[in-house]
C-alpha cells in the first residue's frame, strides 16, 4: 500500500496525473454500474475540482488540512501559483513526501485542533488516508493493522499570522474538522474564507460531534453549506433537514462547500 501511495504522489503534477485518474475511473466502472443509485458520489471528485477552479483565483493564499499526497495542495498552487499556501499533514512519511515535492510550500508535520498539546493519531496502514485522531470502528484483526504516533497539536489561528489573508481552506482530517476549524475561528472571522469540508457522521461519532455541530458551527460564522453541483449553478444553499438528507444512503455527497453570506 505505502509503494501504491507513493507512485500516485509520485504522478501528482505530472503529465501522466490525468492519464493515471482516468485508468482509476475505468477500474471503478463495474462498480458504477452494479451501483447507479451512488453516482453523486462517483462524480464528486470532479465536482470538487470545478468548484475549486471557481473558488481559487491567482494570488489567492489557500490552506490544505489533511494534505494526503497532495492532490489538492498541486491544484491550489497550479490555480493560485503566486499565493502562499499553507498544509498540514501529521503523518511523518507523507510530510516528508511533501517537503521534498513542494519545496515552496509551508508544510508543517501538525495535528490542527482547539487546544495546543499532544495527542494519540491512529494511522491505517492499509487506507492512510483514513488517520486520523480517533481510531474508527475496526475489527480486532484491523487493530493490528493501526499504528499509533504521537503527534503535536497547535491551533490554526497560533500557526498562520494575522496579516496573511487566507481565501481558501480544504479540510479532511477524517472527523477532527469541527476542533480544527474551532482553532482558526480569527481566520474565519477576519478573512470569510471558502472552505471545501468533508463531512460524515461515522467519522465525526468518535470525535462526538454531529452533523448538526458543523451546520451550526458554520451557521454562527454567517456560513451557507453547499452541495458542489447547487453551488455551481448558482443554486440554494442547504436547509439543516436537507444537509443530513445528502448523508443518507444513498448518499449524495460526502464533502461540502461552506460559502460566506453575502
Amino acid at each position: 500500500m505505502l509503494m501504491k501511495e507513493y507512485i500516485a504522489h509520485k504522478l501528482i503534477g505530472t503529465p501522466l496525473e490525468g492519464a493515471a485518474k482516468s485508468l482509476r475511473n475505468l477500474t471503478k466502472l463495474p462498480q458504477r454500474i452494479r451501483h447507479p443509485e451512488l453516482h453523486e458520489i462517483y462524480v464528486e471528485s470532479d465536482r470538487g475540482d470545478l468548484a475549486m477552479s471557481r473558488l481559487i483565483s491567482d494570488g489567492m493564499n489557500c490552506i490544505d488540512i489533511g494534505a494526503h499526497i497532495g492532490s489538492v495542495l498541486n491544484q491550489m498552487i497550479e490555480l493560485s501559483p503566486q499565493g502562499k499556501h499553507v498544509a498540514f499533514e501529521p503523518i511523518p512519511y507523507k510530510y516528508e513526501w511533501l517537503k521534498q515535492k513542494f519545496p515552496n510550500v509551508e508544510i508543517l508535520q501538525l495535528a490542527l485542533s482547539d487546544t495546543e498539546g499532544e495527542a494519540n493519531f491512529y494511522v491505517q496502514q492499509q487506507q492512510s488516508g483514513f488517520s486520523g485522531l480517533q481510531l474508527r470502528g475496526t475489527s480486532p484483526k484491523d487493530e493490528q493493522k493501526v499504528e499509533v504516533l504521537k503527534v503535536k497539536l497547535a491551533r490554526l489561528d497560533d500557526v498562520i499570522p494575522a496579516d496573511l489573508p487566507i481565501g481558501f481552506i480544504k479540510i479532511d482530517v477524517e472527523g477532527a474538522e469541527l476542533s480544527a476549524l474551532k482553532g482558526g475561528e480569527r481566520i474565519l472571522k477576519q478573512n470569510h474564507p471558502a472552505i471545501l469540508f468533508e463531512c460524515f457522521p461515522g467519522n465525526l461519532k468518535p470525535h462526538n460531534v454531529t452533523p448538526l455541530d458543523m451546520y451550526e458551527f458554520f451557521g454562527a460564522y454567517n456560513y451557507s453549506i453547499f452541495l458542489f453541483k447547487d453551488w455551481l449553478a448558482d443554486g440554494e444553499p442547504l436547509s439543516y433537514e436537507q444537509f443530513i438528507q445528502t448523508m443518507q444512503y444513498p448518499f449524495q455527497a460526502f464533502n461540502f462547500l461552506a460559502i460566506p453570506q453575502k
